[in-house]
């Protein structure tokens, strides 16, 4: 037992199995914060994302699930395909991922996923696209009253007042932000309580998900403060 326990801590430590004790207190990254590029921006890298065919520039914190299923990709094969492609495409846009232990490269040597057809070499990796990104679901939920009443999964969020002023990733190269939204172009809260729905038992499960994480956490910290200083006895 203390054998498995010490080889279990070694590889904690390593980082390895996509744990880094490094990160233990860190919540996860937003999808964006993955992604880096010199000289370019958080808001082009959310732009770029969108894009590529991203659903949002994040799916932390929401059912993005259900927006896949309103854009008629509703098989998670499919679902988990299109996010391989658009990874593919980041990369292929000179984009290299930051701040996560589960890359693109990984994902398509996992016998799980390694037939996908986006990790296949000969497959049509797409382009950034800048109608795709003003056309996908994210930005027409953003900036058309009657598709987000009929698409958005929070219809209580969706205005007219709202369209008008969407955040600046849907923003065409013509259109200049509002003064109303913040000199670092960030509305990752607005459009988080946008996108969500308003659905207690998800809310539930969410704050769950989060303390049996903290929780946890706490535990692992409390067996490394334990067992680490004996490794190698």
């Amino acid at each position: 037992m203390k054998k498995y326990l010490s080889m279990l801590l070694l590889l904690m430590l390593n980082g390895c199995g996509g744990y880094s004790i490094h990160n233990i207190d860190k919540p996860p990254p937003e999808d964006y914060d993955t992604w880096k590029k010199q000289g370019e921006s958080q808001l082009r890298i959310k732009k770029t994302l969108l894009e590529c065919g991203a659903i949002a520039p994040s799916t932390l914190g929401w059912s993005y699930m259900k927006a896949y299923e309103k854009i008629g990709l509703i098989n998670q094969k499919d679902q988990t395909n299109h996010g391989f492609l658009v990874d593919r495409c980041m990369l292929k846009a000179g984009f290299v991922q930051q701040n996560t232990s589960w890359t693109i490269q990984d994902a398509c040597a996992d016998p799980r996923y390694r037939d996908y057809p986006a990790c296949q070499p000969d497959t049509i990796i797409p382009a950034p696209s800048f109608e795709k990104r003003l056309n996908g679901w994210y930005c027409k939920v953003k900036t058309n009253y009657d598709f987000c009443l009929k698409y958005s999964l929070n219809v209580s969020g969706c205005s007219p007042e709202r369209a008008s002023n969407p955040p600046p990733e849907c923003l065409d190269s013509n259109q200049s932000p509002s003064s109303s939204i913040g000199s670092n172009g960030s509305t990752d809260k607005q459009y988080k309580n946008n996108l969500s729905p308003l659905n207690p038992d998800s809310d539930k499960a969410i704050r769950l998900q989060r303390d049996i994480r903290n929780q946890s956490n706490q535990q692992m910290n409390e067996m490394l403060r334990n067992r680490a200083p004996r490794i190698g006895r």
